[in-house]
């Protein structure tokens, strides 16, 4: 599937547009939110040191591959992935956070605005089957969620060979 191909089904329909390609018979998706739905709203962080964040509310995971204990994806099957990362900010402000591949920074959010403000960022990825994503909370830094304002979620485009 070309590229062109998948942006415009994402335009179009959404990440559901690209369930209809054969994706080796095997699917892939996974959206999860920071807290779960009896957490009340609220700032996580900050930390002393670089955190994992663990998004508790799982709204979808096809093919099982995020852990809710760990906040980790592992990634089933060798393809190429679209991911993205949402942050809120409450009113203490100080967001950054990345989105990290077996240790390694992919893409990062921040945002500095200082009250109730959110920054978004997406990218495509190769993974390779037992790849790991997380998302790291920087040192001293902090991210709100309420009501799902702060989710990390990942799907399958086209498996690889």
């Amino acid at each position: 599937m070309s590229y062109q191909l998948v942006i415009a089904a994402l335009l179009l329909c959404g990440p559901a547009g690209l369930w209809a390609q054969d994706a080796g018979g095997q699917q892939v998706a996974f959206s999860v939110a920071l807290k779960s739905d009896d957490q009340a709203a609220g700032d996580h962080g900050p930390f002393n040191t670089d955190t994992t964040l663990v998004f508790h509310r799982v709204v979808t995971n096809v093919g099982n591959g995020y852990d809710s204990n760990t906040g980790i994806f592992t990634a089933p099957i060798k393809g190429l992935y679209f991911v993205t990362f949402t942050g809120a900010s409450g009113s203490e402000g100080g967001l950054n956070a990345a989105v990290m591949k077996d240790g390694v920074n992919m893409f990062a959010i921040y945002d500095n605005q200082n009250k109730f403000s959110s920054a978004t960022n997406s990218m495509a990825l190769k993974l390779n089957a037992g790849d790991k994503l997380w998302v790291t909370l920087w040192a001293n830094k902090r991210i709100f969620d309420q009501s799902r304002l702060s989710t990390f979620s990942g799907f399958l485009i086209s498996p690889l060979p």
